[in-house]
């Protein structure tokens, strides 16, 4: 006579099992510096421009493209791998449910090609511990033309909301088949509708009417971002700044522009600013311009004057962007 296993003895070994996983993820994370976090929905969602999903249906979502959790990004790995006991008794509970009855569909937000827990958080868990490829899902997707890798990290996730609602907003990569900005910090694309906006009521107050925004958003692009890149463009500091982008040393300058004239005088615009360091601290072996903007970012040993770009990547995007902080439900 066969011996009757119990269901509930093995959901707890493979729950032991699984915690034994969490726990090797977060020792190797630490020495590799690796991201294994749940994303939060939450911040995801700021980012949406307050979009609202609508119901796709029941279908087939794999496993491997949730990467994020409404209220428990903080109790499970990316991998959904528990990281505290007190999961247990409910964990067990679901393991044992789906070797009888099985258990109803998760619920899960979409965004571009990744998903989001809304409720199930357990049976994804269970799920992947049990080597499943997929799960049956409500899905609520929301209109997002984006295409994200599910081992990118938060910033990289909002780096590329950022672009496509500005995209969205100002389609300068219709016009414009050289149309390239891309940094590699969040929050930047917000600066760049604020100066859009700030030249058209400037263009308005001359000439007495307002611009159309498809006209204003041209201008922006033509009279101040181009003019002030091709300038970074003929600088060493591409070069002497590597890993960023000219859409980032324009922000920069755009950030500090005050405190860079209070040391250099008023400059007309953004070009003038760049073109002025250009060309006084340029120097044949070790230009001038580089030492001078390291002294300013704080780097080789020199007091800063201004905020490092390292200083300024460490500011929270959320908060930036939509000053709010992100819940744990």
């Amino acid at each position: 006579m066969s011996e009757v296993i119990d269901p509930n003895v093995v959901a707890r070994q493979r729950f032991e099992q699984a915690r034994r996983r969490a726990s090797l993820a977060q020792v190797s994370a630490r020495l590799t510096g690796e991201d294994i976090q749940l994303l939060p929905f939450e911040a995801i969602r700021m980012q949406l421009q307050q979009q609202n999903p609508y119901y796709r249906g029941l279908v087939e979502v794999p496993l491997d493209a949730i990467v994020g959790s409404v209220g428990r990004y903080k109790t499970f790995t990316r991998k959904f791998l528990p990281l505290t006991d007190s999961l247990k008794e409910r964990w067990v509970a679901v393991d044992a449910l789906a070797a009888g009855r099985g258990w109803p569909p998760v619920e899960l937000y979409q965004v571009g090609n990744v998903y989001f827990v809304k409720d199930g958080n357990h049976r994804v868990s269970v799920a992947r511990q049990l080597e499943l490829d997929s799960i049956e899902a409500h899905v609520l997707a929301y209109h997002v033309d984006v295409t994200i890798d599910p081992k990118e990290n938060l910033d990289q996730i909002f780096i590329q909301l950022g672009e496509q609602n500005f995209l969205d907003s100002t389609k300068l990569n219709e016009r414009y088949p050289d149309f390239n900005i891309q940094f590699t910090t969040p929050g930047r694309y917000t600066g760049l509708m604020a100066q859009i906006h700030s030249l058209r009521q400037v263009l308005a107050q001359i000439d007495g009417e307002m611009l159309d925004w498809e006209t204003a958003v041209d201008a922006w692009y033509e009279m101040v971002y181009l003019p002030t890149v091709q300038i970074i463009r003929d600088s060493t500091l591409l070069q002497d700044f590597p890993g960023r982008t000219e859409a980032d040393l324009f922000a920069w300058l755009s950030q500090h522009r005050e405190r860079l004239e209070e040391r250099y005088g008023a400059c007309h615009n953004l070009a003038d600013l760049a073109q002025f360091l250009a060309d006084e601290y340029r120097e044949p072996a070790l230009p001038r311009l580089t030492r001078q903007v390291r002294r300013l970012l704080g780097v080789a040993g020199e007091p800063p004057d201004l905020p490092s770009l390292e200083e300024v990547d460490d500011s929270d995007p959320t908060a930036e962007d939509d000053g709010a902080a992100v819940p744990e439900n």
